[in-house]
Formats: structure tokens, sequence, C-alpha cells
């Protein structure tokens, strides 16, 4: 793509094309996801949500906000069972409301660092919509913690790049939309690490002192704010304490190190999406993981001066993912709510591969030489409609596995087999569907792999108590 030589290009297109647009990109986004709303509680979501009484506000939602750990998030918790009670489709709602506001906002960011005709940033607000990953975060109503952070991580993203262009207030609206993200999710304290990023990878990148002086507040507002949250919330200090006992920093890095490609490549292998996923890796595993990992920092590197874009692509995942798959250690390395902000700097990056690759519609592609192949080019916006419908397709395909929990930890068991965790839910699944056959046969598969799991006691003893009484035989 060639350079741009201003920082702050032009924005173009005039307001009825961008509410236009817009629009369009509502319309995609609900068409995508909108399977979700048939949806019901998951798992997490029983005792995130359901089962907690600060959701429904009064004492023991001050005594939660008192604790400090996310508090955005339970606010937004409680506004929802305001509005709906404990209907999930009304949870659901408002992740699909906050997913296509993020969408909106990545098309701003890509309006603002590439410039260009309108479609550019439509394109890459599709692109990022419309990654089938993003079901973890859309249609799981515990998804919410990262869906909220991402979107005004987003925000404070474009608060920075309009306060950088001389508006002074925007710079600092850009931290005050940092603080509302970290207090929806912690991972966002790595926003300061975007901001370097960013600025690094404009097309005519400025002086290091100068991003320096741009970026030196959010990071110390980051470090504030990690204080805080680690004085003040207990159930963070929990979480970190497990963490670190769970495995040596060194030994985490290489997990994640092995992780990472795995977790990134769900990206292009939506048959391969699950909310289980194998979290054990061999050293052969670790070690090719760290080869892959320090390639694409050292093409980051490379393409730094050379091809912003093609850096933004490459470190914007591996810096989005140092909160999840740095040296805090995780039961599940590989999960796929983490990808949700991971994927936005490739979807900007995408963006302008498809602008590019769409200027030349209409030309000969080397084939209009000879008339009797002319009928072999297939316009453009034929290949463009055809993706966007498959990509849509997708979507609905995992939104609608997410609505039915059956489906989902069956799923989930096929791909990690020996997962006790798997087996288990499966089977209370089943349990909540009717099939008690199939919940038996699934609860038997996870004593099997643990015989210790509390949790698949529990699950038999419920569905013996679903069984019908066996009628005695008449003597």
């Amino acid at each position: 793509m060639p350079a741009i030589t201003d920082p702050h290009p032009r924005l173009s297109g005039t307001r009825a094309s961008i509410f236009r647009s817009t629009w369009l990109l509502l319309a995609v986004v609900t068409a995508a996801w909108a399977p979700a709303l048939n949806g019901q509680f998951q798992f997490d979501d029983l005792h995130n949500i359901v089962f907690d009484p600060a959701t429904a506000g009064g004492a023991a939602l001050l005594e939660r906000l008192g604790n400090g750990f996310r508090p955005l998030l339970r606010l937004s918790y409680v506004l929802d069972h305001r509005l709906w009670g404990f209907v999930p489709a009304g949870f659901v709602a408002t992740n699909l409301l906050l997913h296509a506001l993020t969408a909106i906002g990545v098309a701003a960011l890509a309006r603002r660092r590439l410039g260009g005709h309108g479609v550019v940033a439509i394109v890459a607000a599709a692109i990022f919509a419309l990654q089938p990953a993003h079901a973890a975060v859309v249609a799981s109503a515990s998804g919410r913690s990262t869906g909220l952070a991402t979107l005004l991580m987003v925000v404070a993203l474009l608060a920075h790049d309009r306060g950088v262009g001389g508006d002074r207030r925007q710079g600092w609206l850009a931290l005050g939309w940092m603080t509302l993200a970290v207090a929806a999710k912690e991972t966002a304290l790595v926003f300061p690490a975007l901001l370097v990023l960013w600025e690094m990878t404009r097309p005519v990148p400025p002086a290091a002192r100068v991003i320096a002086s741009r970026v030196a507040p959010a990071g110390i507002l980051a470090v504030a704010l990690l204080g805080i949250a680690l004085a003040g919330s207990s159930r963070l200090r929990e979480i970190l304490q497990f963490s670190f006992s769970l495995m040596t920093p060194v030994e985490t890095l290489a997990a994640h190190a092995a992780a990472l490609p795995m977790s990134l490549s769900l990206w292009v292998r939506p048959w391969a999406l699950s909310i289980e996923h194998p979290q054990s890796f061999g050293v052969d595993a670790m070690f090719a993981g760290a080869i892959v990992l320090a390639s694409a920092v050292a093409a980051g590197c490379w393409a730094l001066r050379r091809r912003p874009l093609l850096a933004l692509a490459l470190m914007w995942p591996i810096v989005a993912l140092l909160p999840t798959h740095g040296v805090i250690a995780r039961l599940d390395p590989i999960v796929e709510k983490a990808l949700y902000s991971a994927w936005i700097g490739p979807s900007i990056a995408l963006a302008a591969v498809v602008a590019r690759w769409g200027r030349g519609f209409g030309r000969s592609d080397g084939l209009a030489a000879s008339s009797r192949l002319r009928w072999l080019v297939m316009p453009r916006t034929i290949v463009l409609s055809m993706a966007l419908s498959g990509a849509i397709a997708i979507c609905a395909w995992r939104a609608a596995v997410w609505a039915d929990p059956a489906a989902l930890w069956r799923e989930a068991s096929e791909a990690s087999p020996g997962s006790a965790r798997a087996w288990t839910n499966r089977a209370i699944a089943e349990l909540g569907a009717g099939r008690l056959a199939a919940a038996e046969s699934a609860v038997v598969r996870a004593l099997q792999i643990d015989p210790r799991a509390e949790a698949a006691y529990e699950a038999r003893r419920a569905i013996s108590l679903a069984m019908p009484l066996a009628r005695e035989t008449p003597p």
C-alpha cells in the first residue's frame, strides 16, 4: 500500500455516506450474530450473574463494588437486570450492541489510519465484526467483560488520536476512557503498550521522545490503576496468587509460547473453535511456539520502518495478548475471548489489502489480453459479496452453537476428549435438554477421566434424581 505522508490523513466521505455505512454495518452485524439471542445462560453466567445477589442491586451490589473487582462490568449486569430481569436474550442483546459499537469504532480508527475512501473503513469494521472466534464474547453473557473493555479501549484510542491532532481535551478524555476500560476488565492495563505500537506504526512515525511524551500520561495512569486495583480488590489478589502458584514465570512463558500460535490460528480455523481446548503442551510444541513467536516479533520489528501496516498486523496481537499470554499462569492458555481485542490491528491492515486489491476492479488482471479468457475474470464485487455472505453464515453458525448448551459442550468434549470438565458440562447440558441417557453416558466418561472430579459426582446425583423410578418386575 502506498505510504501516507500525513500522520493525520484527511477523513474522507461525507456525513451522509458515513451514516449509511454505519447502518449497513449494523445490519450485517445483526444478521451474523442474531442467532445468539435464542441462547440460554451458560455455566459461567449462572455463577457470575444469575446466582450472584449483586446483580439485583442493593447491599450485595455495594459490597461487591467496595471490593473493587470490575465495578463497571458489575454495574452493566445490574442495568441489564433492571431492563430485562433474568432473560438471557436481554443480556446477549447488550453484548451484541457493544460488539456493533466496537466495530463502528474500528471503522473510525481505519479512517484515521488509512484515509482513502470510506469503503476502507467499512471493510475494516466488517473484517473485525465477522470473526467467528468472537462468539465467546458476543454470544455469552460472561463474555461482557472483554467486549466492554475492548469498546472502551477503542474509544480511548480514538480520543488519543484526536488529542495528538491538537485537541488537548481529547487527550484527557482518552485517559478517562482508559480508566473505564480497566474498571470493566483489568487486562485493559495493556492500553499504554498498544498506544506505543499505534504511534510507532504511523505512516510517518514520530521521534522516540515524541512517542514517549504522548504515551507517558497513559503509562503513569496504568501504574496508578494497577496499584489501586491490587490494594482495593481482594479478588484480584486471589487470582494473581493462584496464578503464580500454578507455575513459575519461566514455565508460564513456555506454555504461553506454545499456546499463542495455536490460539492465533483459530482466526483462520473456524472448524477448530470450541469453548474447551487441549491445554497441555509438550516440549516440541513449546519450542515450535517460541520459534513462531520470535519470528513474528522479528518480522514486526523489521516492518516498523518499511511496512507500518504489516508491523501493525504482526505486533498488535502479540501486544494485546500480553496480559493473558505473559507471565501470569492460566488454567486455559488457549481461550477464544482473549482473541477479541487482538483482532483490531489485523482487521485494519487486512482492510488496506482488500482496498488495494479492489482498486483494480474492471482491469484485466492480465487475462483480458485474450478475449476468450475474459469470461474467467470474476468481478471483485461478486468475490467480496460471496466472502461477506460466507462470513455472515459462519458467524451465525457459531452463534447458534453457543445458543445451544448441549451442542456447545458436545463440540467441546469432541475437541478435548480428555477433559473431565467438558464431559461434566456436557452431562449437565444434556440433562437440561431432557436427554437422560446421553447425560448419564457423559458423566460416566467424566469420572473415568478424573475419578476425583467433584462436579462430575454432583452431576451424577442430579441425573439420578431425574431418572424415572424403575418399575418392579412382578413375581
